[in-house]
């Protein structure tokens, strides 16, 4: 028994020390492979390569020729050119991975970790590369396993790590361990700002209504172009004029992106707030007048210019502010007279889109007119083209005036 232990142990440490004191390769000097796997080829000049022993120069030859291959973007031929080549499996890692072939460069990966025993290529830069792939194909354990042990001290792949784990984590579904992992990503890492955006939707559907507003206001100091995290902390506040506030900023955000539909969502949300000002101040009034209602102006105009954003964007605004102008300076009778005003404004500006909306229909049915003559006088001379290639055709020709006549 005691043998067979020393056999045992004979055998493992032989492994490790040959593990331990495999040679790195000849090649291994002209490469420098960085933290984000970026691979830099040292170019030798004239001079430098003239001092290279006889067998570097033969190697360097058939590097520099390998990496023409790939200059070219001939991968796999650099591949079969060089086998075993770490640089050239490393490239055509990252080609699968950018081509979405991950089973690929999961392959290429794994070619990479058997051959790489001297750790040429950072090994928590590979291991994030695994758990990137596993994830993208739908291993997020696996995933996790290859991460998890670099965010306990801090490395090149901290950050990331801890934004990839918790991304796997959200699409596990486990949003409370997506979001313990997120919220460690730190404001000045590049994976701060998705990462908040995985923290938000994680909190939204937690219900954790404090930690969702919180991650929407980072959104907003770190990326305050993007109109999303407006309506983001519109949902999440409870003060309605902070509400406002932030979907109007979304909307004129949506506008310079040119996004009309979500102009228009926003413009519904909108109405209902603003609307509410409105009754607030309606119910104080002891005169009569008849209440500006949204909701209704729309209603009775619902088939009329109903593709037109911009149109019905100007007038809600207008009508809110107009109202809203009321409330704040008016009251009592005086605001009775301004809702009267702006009731009769709106009554004129019916009228108005009603003759717009004939106008625009009636220069559509022409415009449609006008391309329907347009195809049939197209139809005609395609016809008329037909008939006389038709008439002027060898073989009409010959049978009509080909022939010798009757007396001949």
């Amino acid at each position: 028994m005691k043998n067979k232990i020393f056999v045992i142990f004979i055998v493992l440490f032989g492994i490790s020390f040959a593990y331990a004191n495999t040679p790195v390769p000849n090649y291994a000097k002209y490469y420098k492979i960085s933290d984000n796997l970026n691979i830099t080829f040292k170019q030798l000049n004239d001079q430098e390569q003239k001092q290279l022993s006889k067998e570097d120069k033969k190697l360097y030859k058939k590097l520099a020729k390998n990496e023409k291959y790939t200059a070219k973007g001939k991968l796999e031929k650099a591949d079969s050119y060089l086998p075993n080549h770490i640089p050239n499996m490393l490239r055509l890692m990252e080609f699968y991975n950018s081509k979405e072939e991950y089973t690929r460069a999961l392959e290429y990966a794994n070619r990479i970790l058997e051959t790489d025993k001297w750790n040429m290529v950072p090994k928590p830069s590979l291991d994030y590369k695994f758990g990137v792939l596993y994830s993208r194909l739908g291993d997020y354990l696996t995933s996790n396993n290859y991460l998890i042990p670099y965010t306990k001290y801090k490395n090149p792949v901290y950050d990331v790590s801890l934004f990839q784990i918790g991304q796997n984590y959200f699409y596990m579904q486990d949003y409370k361990n997506a979001a313990a992992y997120v919220l460690k990503v730190p404001a000045n890492s590049p994976y701060f700002v998705p990462s908040q955006e995985i923290l938000y939707t994680s909190y939204t559907i937690l219900k954790n209504s404090a930690g969702a507003y919180k991650a929407a206001a980072a959104l907003i100091k770190y990326d305050s172009s993007n109109p999303n995290n407006y309506m983001r902390l519109a949902y999440t506040t409870t003060n309605p004029d902070e509400k406002l506030i932030n979907y109007y900023k979304a909307k004129t955000l949506y506008y310079a992106g040119n996004s009309p539909a979500m102009v228009a969502r926003v413009n519904e949300l909108i109405a209902p707030l603003e609307q509410n000002k409105i009754n607030r101040a309606y119910a104080k009034i002891t005169g009569y007048c008849k209440k500006p209602d949204w909701t209704k102006i729309k209603k009775r105009n619902q088939d009329l210019l109903k593709d037109d954003v911009r149109y019905w964007d100007n007038r809600q605004d207008e009508f809110f502010e107009t109202a809203n102008d009321c409330i704040k300076r008016y009251s009592g009778n005086n605001l009775t007279a301004c809702f009267t005003d702006l009731n009769s404004s709106q009554m004129e500006l019916d009228r108005d889109l009603a003759q717009e909306n004939a106008r625009r229909l009636e220069a559509k049915q022409r415009e449609e007119q006008n391309q329907l003559l347009i195809q049939q006088n197209a139809l005609i001379n395609e016809q008329n083209r037909l008939r006389y290639y038709q008439w002027y055709s060898p073989r009409y020709y010959d049978y009509y005036f080909g022939r010798y006549p009757y007396y001949w």
